[in-house]
């Protein structure tokens, strides 16, 4: 599966291609869905291009995207430095969402982490677990609610070179075997293509999209993100046929 992750905190200055209304949201949710996106993972914007966790601008995001692309699943993330909407803290952001994505990601480094698992499950939105260091995966692996995640990323994002990012997802991967979840891998900037490849090559599921990679394999601009879709299940096609 590939799951495309659309924003992040990024805008148009840093890439043309960044979507960041809402209509440019569903635009660009549909062209990843076309491309062959198993699910999406997006940052919803308010009125002056900031991310945030406001119930308003959250609801009618996640709405508006689930009415275009009905069935796709729509991951939202939790990130600590998100602006919460007026609410005292990240907790009460998400209970009031009434119209939740399917999933969000959550940082096992955050330390808010393990008090956030619980207010998640509770409200009946699952969990991808953020994992950037063995010690997250450590951390994850004695969180109270680690049977219950949906799938662990195996997000190498601090470490810049390829070949140590992929030796660490690769530690990562096997820490947390135990639980039994699917993972998911991605890398940032220019060793983001370098941990795709490697997910694929180990059968795993991989992230791309501008949030992840604004370099593309060229050292150039990266291409849109239905773009990194459709090169990716290429890619991964390719590793399946016969020779």
């Amino acid at each position: 599966m590939v799951q495309c992750a659309l924003n992040g905190g990024y805008v148009r200055t840093d890439h043309p291609a960044v979507p960041v209304t809402v209509d440019e949201l569903v635009a660009d949710v549909l062209a990843c869905r076309d491309a062959g996106a198993g699910s999406v993972h997006f940052h919803p914007r308010a009125a002056d291009g900031s991310q945030t966790l406001s119930a308003e601008v959250h609801n009618l995001t996640v709405a508006a995207v689930r009415a275009a692309v009905p069935g796709l699943e729509l991951s939202c993330s939790t990130q600590q430095d998100i602006e919460v909407g007026g609410h005292a803290d990240h907790a009460a952001a998400i209970r009031a969402w009434t119209t939740p994505p399917d999933l969000v990601s959550l940082n096992l480094e955050e330390p808010a982490a393990l008090e956030l698992g619980a207010v998640l499950l509770e409200r009946g939105i699952g969990i991808e677990a953020g994992v950037f260091t063995l010690a997250d995966a450590d951390r994850l692996l004695t969180a109270p609610w680690a049977s219950s995640v949906h799938r662990v990323l195996v997000e190498v994002i601090y470490e810049r070179d390829p070949a140590a990012a992929v030796a660490l997802a690769t530690a990562i991967d096997d820490r947390v075997a135990p639980l039994g979840k699917p993972t998911l891998w991605h890398g940032d900037a220019g060793a983001s293509w370098a941990v795709v490849d490697a997910g694929l090559a180990r059968g795993r599921d991989v992230r791309v999209g501008l949030e992840d990679a604004l370099i593309g394999r060229d050292g150039g601009p990266a291409p849109d993100n239905a773009t990194q879709v459709a090169e990716t299940l290429a890619a991964a096609r390719a590793r399946t046929v016969p020779r």
